[in-house]
């Protein structure tokens, strides 16, 4: 009786390919992302209600590109994992799905893409929340001059 589930190792390659992806892109666009929150931020000035509505709003933001960096950051030892699983893979002998030991790791591969699916996915969606924010509609009135900031 074999219960144990199978698993496509071309399936799993390409799915950890397209988390690689994921991941790359967020490494590449969070950070921009997150200093022109925060230097918009910096930049509004004065005790009105506008001004605290707008800092809340960026506040809110800056948060949600945080939580994105460091959802990155908690995948990475999962991709870096299923990258061994896969070199590993690589050097099985047999390309069988029935030997125990190719079986075991492929359910390994699986179980951490798995997870990295979900931090991946927590990490879009705060980057996406963040980058919802309109940093234009942020009033010039309530804007300090960077070019010439009060001491």
């Amino acid at each position: 009786m074999d219960s144990a589930p199978s698993f496509d190792p071309a399936l799993l390659l390409a799915e950890y390919a397209d988390l690689r992806q994921r991941a790359a892109a967020l490494e590449e666009q969070v950070p921009a992302c997150l200093q022109r929150i925060s230097d918009k931020l910096h930049r509004i000035g004065g005790d009105s209600e506008l001004a605290d509505h707008y800092r809340s709003l960026l506040v809110g933001a800056r948060s949600n590109a945080l939580v994105s960096i460091e959802n990155y950051h908690e995948v990475i030892p999962y991709l870096q994992t299923a990258e061994s699983v896969i070199a590993q893979l690589d050097g099985a002998a047999a390309p069988s799905t029935r030997d125990p030991g190719r079986a075991g790791l492929l359910e390994r591969l699986d179980e951490l893409i798995d997870a990295a699916v979900g931090m991946i996915d927590l990490a879009e969606q705060c980057f996406e929340d963040a980058k919802d924010t309109n940093l234009d509609a942020v009033p010039q009135s309530i804007l300090d001059d960077p070019l010439h900031p009060e001491p």
